[in-house]
């Protein structure tokens, strides 16, 4: 019997960064001697399971198994109902979706609740039964990936006490084998975006910036077309997980122009930043509050405005300008990404659920 049970929604055969989080998540867990369960919806049965995890960068095997009963279309009652037993001995439950929270929380079945977007609870009116389900203690815990995101459920009545804060993570020794920086490479900066490309992730600074004459290359799935050919500005698919570490090769800079717009801003806790923090690259960042968890100005990275496209370029001027100074602001970005690797979130867990590795 695993100590910890993970239900998640996401597939093998869309791997997004939802995903991404919950497999390194659990493989943390398991390297770390928690016995860990992911239940996930049907997989294909063709599906080659290690070639699968190895191109999501996960080490080593965990206990993944995908079952007819956690397919979206059943809202997952049908796993509460047939799983109950192993349910109710488990040590802990644990999900990052809203739907199976209120599932578990109807079936009387305790559990912990990651929540990755506080916005979208409030705009629908559906924070309420989990302020309820956390009070009534079915919910032990509420896990926010952000400060703001902890704020956010505090102040829409969740136990401050119940409520905890665990940032997304990085595989730091995936980023080793990335060419270090140097002083020119910063003086003639390229950039690179990688992630889901769209306006209200910031496609028009992205485009403005590669007009003015600095390289940008967008890598990822794309939810809006670029408006308009740019000699500097180089589109290419989503790669492998595993993948990731090479695109920084050839860049200096790490773009992460989110908009107040994004469905999720006010609580995001991006694995592009840590893993950018990781390969020493230098970060330029809208200044939104949750960002400013994660990148200080000045010392590990650089906030601009998200709605400012002069400050953006002129961001990029000054690292032109100040190639020493901007060397030094990624150095300690890679420095600082030790804290948030998945092995230490892993233990942030296990303190929570009161679980020792």
């Amino acid at each position: 019997m695993p100590t910890i049970l993970y239900l998640a929604w996401g597939r093998p055969q869309r791997p997004r960064a939802n995903l991404i989080q919950t497999l390194h998540t659990v493989a943390a867990l398991t390297s770390i001697g928690v016995s860990t369960r992911l239940y996930l919806p049907p997989v294909p049965r063709d599906l080659d399971l290690p070639g699968f995890l190895a191109a999501m960068g996960v080490r080593g095997p965990i206990d993944l198994r995908g079952t007819w009963s956690l397919h979206r279309r059943w809202g997952g009652w049908p796993f509460a109902v047939l799983h109950r037993a192993e349910l109710g001995r488990a040590r802990a439950v644990y999900t990052r979706v809203p739907e199976l929270s209120l599932v578990l929380a109807r079936a009387r079945v305790a559990h912990f609740l990651e929540v990755h977007e506080t916005g979208r609870l409030h705009t629908e009116h559906k924070i309420g039964p989990f302020v309820a389900a956390c009070r009534s203690g079915l919910i032990l815990g509420l896990v926010a990936i952000s400060i703001a995101g902890r704020d956010a459920l505090v102040e829409a009545g969740a136990p401050a006490g119940k409520v905890h804060v665990l940032p997304s993570g990085v595989d730091v020794d995936a980023f080793v084998s990335v060419p270090p920086l140097t002083i020119d490479d910063l003086a003639h900066p390229r950039a690179l975006y990688a992630g889901r490309i769209s306006y209200d992730r910031g496609l028009s600074l992205l485009e403005q910036i590669a007009a003015a004459g600095c390289p940008v290359h967008l890598v990822g799935l794309r939810d809006d077309d670029p408006r308009q050919a740019i000699a500097d500005l180089r589109v290419s698919p989503p790669v492998a997980h595993a993948e990731v570490p090479a695109l920084y090769a050839g860049a200096a800079l790490a773009l992460m122009p989110y908009q107040p717009e994004l469905r999720h801003a006010d609580s995001i806790s991006p694995m592009k930043i840590f893993e950018a923090m990781a390969a020493g690259r230098l970060i330029i960042a809208s200044d939104l509050p949750p960002l400013r968890e994660l990148v200080t100005n000045g010392e590990n990275g650089l906030l601009v405005a998200p709605d400012a496209p002069q400050a953006w370029l002129a961001a990029i001027d000054w690292v032109r300008n100040n190639p020493r100074a901007a060397l030094a602001m990624a150095e300690a970005g890679r420095q600082r990404a030790v804290r948030f690797s998945w092995l230490a979130r892993a233990r942030g867990l296990c303190r929570l659920m009161g679980i020792a590795p």
